[in-house]
């Protein structure tokens, strides 16, 4: 696998490192000479010293044989034409940007970069993931961005205490694929009932969240 990186600062960097020890063949545009020069002398990669943005650095570090072109550079303008140019003029199979405001993100994916970046977006799902802001934390993603594994603490004094998942109408898109209670872990039926401080492991399309959360009683 052969990727073009575009950008030697910090991310730049670190990602020609993972990529290069798993096996990728890379080669990285960086316009700063100086950086260049430590790249060349840190990396396991071939360093071009010139103007990402254009076709003449692209040519040189072998675009066109790409399986990915991937843009870090600090400005997000940048980042779209080296992508534009990899894609109309080389053909570049993948073209991945790095978004530094999370705003320009829909711009350059309508723009045709096939995968956009945002850091300031990773880490709020990230939050969103990883916090629990209430009683329902998302696992998961799966099936791209459409569906999540889905982890529900049942509150004390919970208000649906000792109802079987049977008079429950749980949305069509969710699944209860097992529950968690203290040091035992059911596979649910239709008879198993809901008890507080259970943890429940949902299967859900996303667009389930809010019909779920009513169903179950979860505040937001």
């Amino acid at each position: 696998m052969k990727a073009v990186i575009i950008g030697g600062g910090k991310i730049g960097f670190y990602l020609a490192k993972a990529l290069s020890e798993r096996g990728y063949s890379v080669t990285m545009i960086e316009q700063d000479r100086e950086q260049s020069r430590y790249c060349a002398n840190n990396l396991d990669a071939e360093i071009i010293c010139g103007n990402g943005t254009t076709v003449e650095a692209l040519e040189a570090a072998g675009a066109d044989k790409a399986d990915c072109v991937i843009a870090v550079m600090g400005k997000d303008e940048s980042n779209l034409v080296s992508c534009q140019i990899a894609k109309s003029k080389f053909g570049a199979a993948k073209t991945i940007a790095r978004v530094n405001n999370p705003k320009n993100a829909e711009a350059l994916s309508t723009l045709g970069v096939d995968i956009v970046i945002s850091a300031t977006d990773n880490i709020i799902q990230l939050l969103e993931h990883e916090v629990d802001l209430s009683a329902m934390k998302k696992v998961l993603q799966l099936d791209g961005e459409d569906a999540s594994i889905v982890e529900i603490t049942l509150p004390e004094k919970y208000a649906l205490e000792g109802k079987a998942l049977s008079q429950l109408e749980l949305p069509n898109t969710c699944n209860i694929a097992c529950i968690s209670r203290g040091d035992r872990t059911i596979i649910p039926r239709g008879g198993t009932m809901l008890l507080s401080g259970d943890v429940l492991l949902v299967v859900m399309k996303n667009s389930a969240e809010k019909e779920l959360r009513k169903v179950l009683k979860i505040k937001d």
